[in-house]
């Protein structure tokens, strides 16, 4: 009885020494750092406005939500099962950009209306469909204050202007975003012979 309790304890014995050992087990530091060394100084309301994306996508929003700071209070989406859907959006506040201004004279399409193309330093202060592929441009609604502000038929120039009441008109024809001039700080202009 002693040989077999022996015996078996020796199997066991060589069974348990013959086994591989075990690889280390590789821990991963987590994604998020410790209290101690996280900043905890709060960010400045300017960081974080900045850090904000314009691009949106007008499917996924309400009336309400902000969006680069401007508040909806309208939308409306035409085919939104589709990637270039077309969108409407009215939007509440008041923003400064920067760009070139046109004020057309007899265009096929703008009439005398007068447009502003922002620049690239400000497109990110004006909300956008993410699908979007047009540069940043809007036409001005209360064309005689902006006329008034910016001057007449055929100017150009750049200028940065505050405006209010941004709308994104965006669909498969010959149709253009719309703002409100609230004031124009003019840098240059010129008349065309």
């Amino acid at each position: 009885m002693k040989r077999i309790l022996s015996a078996i304890l020796i199997v066991m014995l060589l069974a348990g020494c013959s086994q591989k050992p075990a690889e280390p087990v590789e821990t991963v530091k987590p994604a998020v750092q410790p209290a101690a060394e996280q900043n905890t100084e709060a960010e400045s309301p300017i960081a974080a406005k900045k850090e904000e994306s314009n691009l949106f996508d007008a499917r996924m929003v309400k009336e309400g939500d902000l969006v680069a700071g401007l508040k909806i209070i309208k939308v409306q989406v035409d085919s939104p099962e589709v990637e270039d859907y077309d969108a409407y959006v009215d939007f509440e506040g008041e923003v400064t950009v920067s760009g070139t201004f046109k004020h057309n004279l007899n265009d096929e399409f703008l009439d005398h209306e007068i447009s502003f193309k922002v620049d690239e330093e400000s497109e990110a202060l004006l909300p956008k469909l993410a699908h979007d592929q047009r540069y940043a441009w809007f036409m001005f609604m209360n064309h005689d204050e902006a006329e008034k502000a910016l001057g007449a038929a055929g100017t150009e120039g750049k200028a940065a202007v505050t405006i209010k009441n941004y709308s994104i008109n965006y669909a498969h024809t010959e149709i253009w975003n719309t703002a409100e001039l609230v004031k124009a700080e003019i840098f240059s202009t010129e008349v065309p012979d």
